[in-house]
């Protein structure tokens, strides 16, 4: 039986990237592919919550500004 390939998690714990086995199969291949930027995503949704790119909370006005002065769009 194979072990599986392991996480590079970086400086993450691995019960912070738990949430990844629940990530569809689809989104992972298109992911894979490249058909889906998940740092755009990351960004898009640190945004969404009013955080900067480094995690610091600056509000819903300046988080947004942040992502579209970084080249980021809004759907």
């Amino acid at each position: 039986m194979s072990a599986g390939v392991g996480y590079t998690l970086g400086p993450l714990t691995p019960d912070q990237m738990d949430f990844v086995h629940k990530v569809p199969a689809s989104v992972l291949v298109a992911a894979a592919n490249g058909q889906v930027d998940l740092n755009l995503l990351a960004r898009q949704e640190l945004a969404n919550r009013g955080f900067d790119r480094h995690g610091v909370w600056v509000g819903f006005r300046q988080a947004r500004a942040e992502y579209l002065a970084g080249g980021g769009r809004v759907p």
